[in-house]
């Protein structure tokens, strides 16, 4: 490995923001043994600078001042409305990474998850290297996670309540990146798995957090001339049913996902061959004056939208009300409210998609796929990486005692059991690509 995805690419500037983030406002663990508002707030007021500094440098930057030329749906330019309920899901999914990071600096503090001091880092080369080493690996762990991850939301029942949110937007922009449903919010930061399975420093944590946040502004930018542009996510906002994960691990490529240009691909092989571009824009550069379309986004819904929005919703604020309001949690008081927040938008996804109705398959677009073969690999490990690790992290941070159950569940054991099965499911999926 020569580091070079980690020094010569975008990963750096999120890597020193990321630093300048760990040393000006350090995680204050002696005050976190607590639930106190006043350490929270500081999180949340450090979170939401950030990201609305990064958001705002994209947006203005490129729509503004126009510092690039090539934008990749030629004429086509978001309205005011569009951004402005960008914005709104940001938000919330800001506060959604703060409350995963006040979970994980609780447990922390309070000894229920093991990490690495700064003391450790500092006074051991060893501890040194390893850190380094989780820090080159949080990208390429980003990759694999999103790809699955991602996928994982596309099938009907998950996109049609959940997914279909982010993909309003036809052509995107800066803020498109966070636009997510709070249940995607929930599975996307489920890629914080790493620090919840293996004793890792804070600074680990707090870079693969502030990855999450700020690299979907670039890759949603929406101009294809800028050092950290992404026309691999781009096509999939106009292709659809393709480009699933990053183009810097080839999971599109090995099964076939991968779709190289607008239009007939010669190289995607998925079930959606028969999808035309979304949108209907003009993304062509005519000769003589272009024009220029203001494309805005639709609020509705599908069917059931809100509702579900609403149930799920309440599913997700649980852990967070209980840990609040002092409630004292047995342990399986913890692993219910786990279970409600992590695989409740699931199972209430395939019931509200079964009581409404849908002329499609529960599982398109992956209804050609054999459900023991691909479609079901692919499922096991999205389930794996996505869905578990936000089970595990909630019944930690709710369940009483210290380090106990780290230990029985989510020490050397339940690493080693999460990798098997992520493992076994990847054999499953590559064994039937087709």
């Amino acid at each position: 490995m020569t580091f070079r995805h980690l020094i010569f690419s975008p990963n750096l500037i999120w890597l020193v923001i990321t630093i300048a983030v760990y040393l000006v406002c350090p995680y204050d663990l002696e005050a976190a043994k607590h639930w106190e508002m006043r350490w929270i707030m500081r999180r949340v007021l450090v979170n939401m600078l950030v990201m609305f500094a990064y958001y705002l440098f994209w947006e203005v930057a490129l729509y503004s001042a126009q510092w690039s030329q090539r934008k990749f749906s030629a004429n086509v330019w978001p309205s005011t409305g569009k951004i402005a309920h960008n914005v709104g899901w940001s938000l919330l999914g800001t506060l959604q990474w703060v409350g995963w990071e006040v979970a994980f600096v609780r447990m922390f503090a309070t000894g229920q998850l093991p990490f690495m001091s700064d003391e450790e880092l500092l006074s051991s080369p060893w501890c040194m290297l390893q850190t380094f080493l989780w820090i080159a690996a949080i990208p390429l762990w980003r990759g694999i996670h999103f790809y699955f991850a991602h996928r994982l939301i596309h099938v009907n029942m998950l996109y049609r309540f959940v997914h279909s949110l982010h993909h309003r937007n036809l052509d995107i922009e800066p803020f498109a990146g966070l636009s997510m449903h709070p249940v995607e919010h929930l599975y996307y930061f489920s890629c914080l798995a790493p620090s919840l399975y293996f004793r890792t420093h804070p600074i680990v944590f707090l870079f693969n957090g502030m990855h999450l946040v700020l690299s979907p502004a670039a890759s949603h930018s929406g101009w294809e001339d800028h050092w950290q542009s992404d026309q691999f996510h781009y096509m999939h906002h106009a292709q659809f049913e393709c480009n699933y994960g990053s183009a810097s691990v080839p999971l599109d490529f090995l099964f076939g996902t991968f779709r190289e240009k607008r239009g007939r691909s010669s190289l995607y092989a998925g079930a959606a061959q028969h999808i035309p571009e979304k949108g209907g824009v003009d993304t062509t550069n005519k000769p003589g004056k272009p024009k220029v379309q203001i494309q805005g986004i639709k609020n509705g819904g599908p069917p059931g939208f809100w509702l579900y929005m609403i149930i799920s919703s309440a599913m997700i604020c649980a852990p967070g009300i209980a840990a609040w309001t002092g409630t004292e949690c047995t342990p399986r008081a913890a692993k219910a409210i786990a279970s409600c927040c992590a695989f409740g938008p699931v199972l209430l996804a395939a019931v509200m998609l079964k009581v409404l109705g849908d002329h499609k398959s529960a599982r398109w677009p992956f209804h050609n796929e054999a459900v023991v073969g691909r479609f079901g690999g692919h499922l096991l490990v999205g389930f794996m990486v996505a869905v578990l690790p936000a089970y595990h992290a909630v019944a930690g941070v709710l369940t009483p005692g210290t380090g106990e159950h780290f230990q029985v569940w989510l020490g050397l054991d339940g690493a080693l059991c999460f990798g098997a099965l992520a493992v076994v499911g990847i054999c499953l999926s590559s064994f039937w690509v087709q």
